[in-house]
């Protein structure tokens, strides 16, 4: 037997470990520390799942060994620095093959191994001293403590079960283990009082817990939690009151939308009393993140975070201990919650006084879309609503922090050249500027089409039903709720035969009004997606066919939220007789006006405020022609390109007709059988195709 096997013979032991070594995996820290009462632990972070190791204890040199094969060691440190009563070096070394850990001992000690995610920790446990014989008669052990004083459950806002637990001291040893639907915290050598012995039924909460016993394990107490469904639980400890949080396991979309809040490294954490600032020096390590505790972060903590973030780590571990943190490029800085709002408040009022001192400067800024005077109005506004009452850190007049002016700034306006003035500091022209780049935008334009066309009834019943070619169906607003579908190859387009296929047209015709139009004389509308070329092939056929015809097809372009007016009609003229003045005309419009003001939504639609009037000529009366009116009001919201189609506006027109033989027709009674009367009733609609378009760059060069 050679020499290297006999050194290794005396004490060696392999370390297993549920992980399988990955190809590419590397070191990418080492942290050690000392942890109350427990020994001393060595954690081992690496990049991916840590590799079985193989672990070697050296009686003769007090040296324990920890080889991780095919690991590569990113951390740039041969030793590091860190001594105690159980450790006096920790050194690294690495080749192509392995990165091997050597921890010299002050003593052999035994020793304990675990993986939390990408982490292996080492724990080297505390050394028990050997009991010395003595003459004097053995005394007996005392009792286990009653170290827990209450046990209580609640319900967050988040929905969790949270366990609390009140300690008489907060370094009594706890260990938290999940065994498949339960949590089993144990209390070494502290049972629980009888008084608190019992069985807590909280279904009733709504939360993942359902049970939670409360029992003595010989001396030491038990409190054993049962859980629903699948579930996360972390607990963590603030002096002697001790929190285990479980909540409902989320799914991958609800953990998706927790990675936007936290978005560090996962980690475990498993602490017994740890001290503060060596968690945060951990977390530090861990994130790579530069963090700068103040003197006054002092005490410890017990953790049992398992894979959260690190940053989500962080955030609990201060809300714990009433901590607060302020980053400052990639420096957090950690300091308790009522010195960071003492801090905040010097800050304000040192700002407050820069702004009083600050010198003033003039500024001219000429607006490209934006109305000078309307921004005038806008910042003078905040300025108005800012300075009415004093700053209540500062004690002085000047609260001009929501403000776009200070006290002392002004603001005034070039009208002929829409150019705005600023007299004053520089930080607050600096935020004026950088609001105006928001403000002064070209306003998004609209172009409004509408189709004007005056049909037979006999049309009007065979569009209202035919607004459709080829195929596609599909809903349709209108006052019925009805549904155009299938294909319709109707006898209005019957002349045009490039449309006498069973072939499907892309963008067809979709809209069914029924009998809305034909039999009630209110005003209708519908909506119309479809390609300018078959509205305008339906309505050539109607032309064609002696139906009807286009009264007038105005095109207008207005802004978002500008109201743009299209009118076409009559002016009547009527005498007035006024005293001395005599006799005077007067026109009354009979018109067909359209108001559309459209607005412009963030998902590109479109929403048109219709206001449409048709006025015609109606009865002579005594004072003249009489107006019949028509109007519809109405809020539509469609696609862009889509078109709004109105109707129901109608023309009534009657004449009678007596053609008679001479004499012979004028002969009471008889002259009936010489006389010829025609009655002639004819019915006309008017109907309205508008079509709203939002114009972007490319259309306004193009039209």
């Amino acid at each position: 037997m050679n020499s290297i096997s006999r050194r290794f013979l005396l004490s060696a032991t392999v370390v297993a470990i549920m992980q399988t070594a990955q190809a590419g995996v590397a070191v990418t820290g080492i942290v050690p520390m000392q942890v109350a009462n427990q020994g001393t632990e060595i954690r081992i972070m690496f990049n991916g799942l840590p590799p079985q190791p193989k672990a070697y204890q050296v009686q003769q040199s007090s040296q324990l060994i920890l080889d991780f094969p095919e690991t590569t060691n990113t951390t740039t440190q041969s030793q590091i620095p860190f001594s105690n009563d159980q450790v006096s070096a920790i050194n690294v070394s690495s080749d192509n093959a392995r990165t091997r850990l050597s921890i010299d001992l002050k003593q052999n000690s035994k020793f304990s191994t675990r993986v939390e995610g990408n982490t292996y920790i080492l724990r080297v446990l505390p050394t028990t001293s050997p009991v010395q014989q003595v003459s004097t008669p053995q005394a007996v052990l005392p009792s286990a403590a009653q170290g827990i004083s209450n046990i209580g459950f609640q319900r967050n806002d988040k929905g969790d079960g949270q366990i609390i637990v009140d300690l008489s001291n907060p370094k009594i040893p706890v260990d938290i283990q999940q065994r498949n639907n339960k949590i089993i915290a144990r209390f070494t050598g502290n049972k629980v009082p009888l008084y608190l012995a019992r069985r807590l039924n909280v279904n009733d909460f709504a939360t993942p817990v359902s049970i939670v016993d409360s029992f003595n394990d010989g001396n030491n107490g038990v409190i054993e939690i049962q859980a629903n469904d699948s579930f996360d639980y972390m607990a963590y400890q603030a002096d002697n009151k001790l929190t285990i949080n479980v909540s409902k396991k989320l799914d991958p979309t609800q953990r998706a939308m927790q990675a936007t809040k936290y978005s560090g490294k996962k980690i475990s954490l498993d602490f017994q009393d740890i001290e503060i600032r060596r968690v945060l020096q951990l977390l530090a390590d861990f994130s790579g993140e530069n963090i700068v505790a103040a003197d006054n972060v002092q005490g410890n903590i017990t953790l049992h975070l398992k894979d959260v973030p690190a940053d989500q780590a962080l955030a609990l571990i201060l809300q714990t201990k009433n901590l607060d943190q302020r980053r400052t490029g990639n420096v957090i800085w950690i300091a308790p919650t009522s010195d960071m709002i003492k801090r905040d408040e010097d800050q304000a009022k040192l700002y407050a006084q820069s702004i009083k001192l600050a010198p003033l400067q003039t500024e001219y800024i000429q607006l490209n879309y934006a109305k000078a005077s309307d921004i005038q109005k806008l910042i003078s506004a905040t300025k108005k609503s800012g300075g009415e009452s004093k700053d209540a850190l500062s004690g002085s007049d000047d609260n001009s922090g929501g403000s776009l002016l200070s006290p002392r700034g002004t603001i005034s306006v070039d009208d002929r050249t829409n150019t705005i003035i600023i007299n004053d500091t520089a930080t607050k022209i600096t935020q004026i500027q950088q609001l105006l780049k928001q403000l002064d935008i070209p306003v998004k334009q609209v172009m409004v089409e509408a189709r004007i066309v005056r049909a037979s009834t006999d049309f009007s019943k065979s569009i209202g039903v035919k607004w459709g070619v080829a195929g596609r169906s599909g809903s349709v607003t209108d006052g019925t709720n009805t549904r155009s579908t299938g294909t319709l190859i109707g006898s209005s387009i019957a002349n045009v035969s490039s449309l006498r296929t069973s072939s499907t047209v892309s963008n067809n015709l979709n809209v069914d009004l029924g009998s809305t139009l034909s039999n009630s004389p209110s005003i209708a509308f519908g909506l119309l997606n479809t390609a300018d070329s078959l509205l305008n092939l339906e309505l050539s056929a109607l032309q064609s066919d002696g139906l009807g015809e286009v009264l007038s097809t105005p095109k207008v372009m207005t802004g978002d939220k500008q109201e743009a007016i299209i009118k076409s009609g009559a002016k009547i003229p009527y005498a007035t007789t006024s005293g001395n003045s005599g006799t005077t005309t007067t026109f009354q419009d009979a018109v067909l006006e359209l108001k559309v003001t459209p607005s412009i939504t963030p998902d590109g639609k479109v929403q048109m405020k219709l206001n449409i009037s048709k006025d015609t000529l109606g009865l002579l009366t005594d004072a003249g022609y009489a107006i019949d009116t028509n109007t519809l009001q109405t809020n539509v919201l469609v696609n862009n390109g889509e078109t709004v189609v109105l109707g129901g506006l109608y023309e009534n027109s009657t004449s009678n007709n007596v053609s008679k033989v001479p004499l012979l027709g004028d002969i009471p009674g008889l002259g009936n059988l010489f006389k010829n009367r025609t009655r002639t009733e004819q019915k006309r609609e008017l109907l309205i195709f508008i079509t709203p378009r939002i114009v972007n760059d490319t259309f306004s060069r193009n039209h």
